[in-house]
């Protein structure tokens, strides 16, 4: 019963964060069309880093340490003191490192230097994605998914309220504040939240340097997880804009951020339910057939979703974008091939983010990124066409999830399981 209400809470979290994600794409869609999301696609892409890499990236880490030290709550405390103490090092050297760079980032992401205002906003709002992605945590770790779910409905209705009007009335800048609405707003519930709880009086400072060293595994293993898709998608935007034109970057935009909406629902699920579950299993059988049974429910669940896409598509893109981009509903159909492969191998993914075996993640993410960079780059010079691109992105895919299952028959099945 108390597994089922974890699930339960976790789906009602995600779902509305799904909802206020496909809300902003469908407004900036209808307002800005096909070019404008093509302007503003690399800035999502930016969006979506720091929703992982906010305070660096630990996320994983803190759930898993949290839940492993339950029952110790000195330990507990004193690893939430290091965990909140390096979270602001870390966003505080982000900042400073942005500011510093700001041309080159502001040329990179949007190939004009008019856009330096938006690139200085980001950096400044990173701070508070930060500090909830801590918090997120920190409440995950203890078991506090109640409040968890409290921050995110409550973040969403004060996200989709400012999205609503600030794209309306504020153009390009409105819909920048609109991409980072959701990944903000959820601070004001956490700092409610803290504030009524007291919760700074718990902290405590005295194993800073240890946690530190426990926590940079997953900062590192986040950091492959940001150089697998989310900068590998601005690498590939660029050249799509070089070679085919600003419309047809709109529309790979258009799908990799509809791809991004659904899968950000498994990749969260998995986050606080399947991590917290395997963190605390060591029992090698126990293992083999929670991964086996999360593997059937989240690839049961995500075939009736590709059928369900393949029936509605027509009206799921003028639903979700608008009119103008129903011409991507072919390829949209052959991404969820390639997201339906990724989110299989994430399920083996996260067992290894558990074991913190920090050189096999990142081994996995290195593979995606540059598999895709390389198929994609050649493909685009060759072909001219973004169908290409799309196949690279199944095949891609595919060749990681073979990779993960592999790699977990070695590990896990074939062999003692590595703890």
């Amino acid at each position: 019963m108390e597994g089922f209400k974890v699930a339960s809470l976790t789906a009602i979290s995600y779902l509305s964060k799904l909802l206020v994600t496909l809300f902003i794409i469908k407004q900036i869609s209808m307002i800005h069309g096909p070019e404008g999301l093509g302007v503003l696609g690399n800035f999502m892409s930016l969006a979506s880093m720091a929703s992982t890499l906010g305070g660096g990236g630990i996320l994983s880490g803190i759930i898993k340490y949290l839940a492993e030290y339950s029952g110790a709550v000195k330990r507990q405390q004193s690893f939430i003191g290091s965990s909140l103490l390096y979270t602001l090092i870390f966003s505080l050297i982000t900042l400073l490192l942005g500011l510093f760079f700001i041309r080159s980032l502001t040329g990179y992401v949007f190939s004009n230097q008019d856009y330096r205002g938006f690139i200085c906003f980001f950096l400044f709002a990173q701070l508070l994605v930060s500090l909830n992605n801590f918090s997120y945590g920190v409440v995950n770790g203890l078991g506090k998914n109640s409040a968890y779910t409290g921050f995110l409905l409550g973040g969403n209705l004060i996200a989709i309220v400012v999205a609503f009007f600030s794209i309306k009335f504020y153009g390009m800048w409105g819909a920048v504040v609109a991409i980072m609405a959701p990944t903000v707003f959820p601070f004001v519930p956490v700092f409610i939240y803290a504030l009524n709880k007291r919760l700074i009086k718990r902290v405590r400072l005295d194993s800073f340097i240890g946690d530190s060293r426990l926590l940079a595994k997953f900062s590192l293993m986040r950091f492959g997880s940001a150089m697998c898709f989310p900068i590998v998608e601005i690498i590939v935007t660029n050249q799509i804009k070089v070679l085919l034109g600003l419309e047809s970057a709109g529309f790979w935009q258009a799908i990799t951020k509809l791809s991004t909406a659904y899968l950000s629902f498994f990749s969260l699920f998995l986050t606080f339910y399947f991590l917290p579950l395997i963190s605390s299993c060591y029992e090698k059988k126990r293992v083999v057939n929670e991964v086996k049974k999360m593997m059937l429910f989240l690839g049961g669940a995500f075939f009736v979703m590709i059928v369900v896409f393949s029936i509605f598509k027509s009206l799921i893109i003028r639903s979700v974008l608008s009119a103008k981009f129903l011409p991507i509903g072919d390829l949209l159909m052959l991404q969820m091939v390639g997201d339906f492969f990724r989110v299989l191998g994430w399920v083996i993914s996260f067992v290894v983010v558990a074991r913190a075996k920090m050189k096999l993640y990142l081994l996995g993410e290195f593979f995606q990124g540059v598999v895709f960079v390389i198929m994609s780059h050649v493909v685009l010079n060759a072909y001219l066409d973004l169908r290409g691109v799309v196949l690279t992105y199944v095949a891609t895919c595919f060749l990681y999830c073979l990779f993960s299952v592999l790699l977990f028959l070695k590990l896990y099945v074939k062999k003692k399981m590595i703890v």
